[in-house]
């Protein structure tokens, strides 16, 4: 008797790699269900002028080893570089970069704070599980590892611009997590003369094809089909079914709702998403000092970051070409902000470039892009839901609502959909070696281009 058949709902980076996972054991019919053009999901391009760029700001880290492992799956992992940007963090009283020495002294901190802040990091890298904190609040970390001046100086201005909450209101287990990774401190990987999210996703996709994995692309899921505990199929919008023996969910948990409303699965209905407005364009300004990533403390600005593109690749683009990123996470999609028309984004956009900079930003193009789920809030009270429903014997799940508490990446939207396939795997007494495989992953090299 033949492996069952299996669906994955979305084409996204969790469900390409479950089906990768599942094809690499030996699995023949794996069918993947996605409703754009082209796999990636989040992790998707645009092209402009032959050439293609992020839909929002993408790199590597080094301590990604999922992300690793696949890039070197497809060949592409020896053509990444390592740079070391600078992060910058915006205050009306100026720009501070404090990941060096002058720009953390300078800092409008005192003394005594900037040593508890030093202690909280030191603490927090030290730190790889953070079982312990979860149910507890960001600012309970804060508090009692870098005290509350640290909190309201820092900490408060950046829980606010990735959920509008306040330390209060956001989970310990994630922000301690997050500064474990050290995600501004270490060296970030891209790859010279393309966009690397297109060439991952380009790759994979390739792969999968040549591996027997069906790709049913430009297609929308209407209704799941039921009977007794078990999805049955899934129709299509244009009529057509798509049964299975097992059915692999990586849509959004709000998307996957709507079509099983009935479903009871722990923790699976209480997950918020986060909306994004990104906005990437290009110009052929100067524009100093130089940085990749500014988060902008105020709650006046438009844009809660800014990302100069060609700091990490300086081959983004056309030769001359300085390619911005103006990003806005909004506590959901209905936040007025979010709708508002494109000439009125970009209003806003250059008055906080104008603001901070001094001069006019003169784009020559622009491209807008709103992700209506992009993240889960992962709020003091978040738990990942279990990786099989509670309802439906034979449905099993992937995504970034699944990793908490590590920083929700590339690399964990992989691993999520190589989690899955192992549950499915084992539940069918299979063994793989995957995770053992993937956790050997390590950059060929380390090579810098300055």
């Amino acid at each position: 008797m033949g492996n069952p058949s299996v669906v994955i709902l979305g084409g996204g980076l969790s469900g390409v790699a479950a089906a990768f996972a599942l094809a690499r054991a030996g699995w023949h019919d794996v069918a993947i269900i996605e409703r754009g053009p082209r796999l990636g999901g989040l992790a998707g391009s645009f092209e402009r002028d032959g050439r293609f760029y992020p839909l929002g700001y993408h790199h590597i880290l080094h301590r990604d080893r999922t992300l690793l492992y696949f890039l070197d799956l497809i060949g592409a992992l020896s053509d990444v570089r390592w740079r070391r940007i600078r992060m910058l963090f915006h205050l009306r009283a100026g720009v501070y970069d404090l990941g060096s020495l002058g720009g953390f002294l300078g800092f409008p901190l005192p003394l005594t704070d900037k040593l508890r802040f030093v202690r909280l990091m030191l603490k927090a890298f030290r730190k790889a599980d953070w079982s312990e904190w979860q149910d507890r609040s960001a600012a309970e970390l804060i508090d009692a590892w870098g005290g509350p001046g640290v909190r309201k100086a820092i900490f408060e201005p950046l829980c606010r611009l990735k959920f509008e909450l306040p330390c209060d209101e956001v989970s310990a287990a994630w922000l301690g997590a997050r500064l474990h990774f050290r995600e501004g401190s270490a060296p970030l990987g891209y790859m010279p003369q393309t966009n690397w999210t297109t060439v991952l996703c380009e790759g994979l996709t390739r792969l999968l094809g040549e591996m027997g994995v069906r790709l049913r692309l430009k297609a929308t899921i209407a209704a799941l089909h039921t009977r007794a505990d078990r999805v049955t199929e899934a129709v299509l919008d244009d009529g057509e079914r798509v049964g299975g023996d097992l059915f692999v969910s990586t849509v959004p948990t709000e998307v996957y709702l709507k079509l099983l409303s009935d479903a009871n699965t722990p923790h699976l209905a209480s997950i918020q998403y986060t909306a994004l407005v990104s906005v990437v364009c290009a110009t052929r300004q100067t524009v100093s000092p130089d940085f990749y990533w500014m988060n902008l403390a105020s709650p006046d600005h438009a844009a809660c970051g800014i990302f100069m593109l060609n700091s990490l690749n300086p081959t983004i683009g056309a030769p001359g070409d300085t390619c911005i990123n103006f990003v806005t996470h909004l506590l959901g999609r209905d936040r007025p902000f979010f709708s508002q028309p494109e000439d009125r984004l970009m209003s806003r956009y250059l008055a906080d470039f104008r603001e901070i900079f001094g001069f006019e930003l003169a784009p020559f193009w622009t491209n807008v892009a709103r992700i209506p789920m992009y993240s889960p809030v992962f709020r003091r009270s978040y738990r990942n839901p279990p990786v099989r429903s509670h309802t439906w014997r034979n449905v099993y799940f992937a995504g970034n609502y699944r990793t908490f508490p590590s920083v929700a990446s590339t690399g964990t939207a992989l691993a999520s959909g190589l989690v899955a396939a192992r549950s499915i795997l084992e539940d069918h007494s299979q063994h793989t070696d995957l995770p053992d495989v993937v956790a050997a992953a390590r950059p060929v090299s380390m090579r810098k281009e300055s």
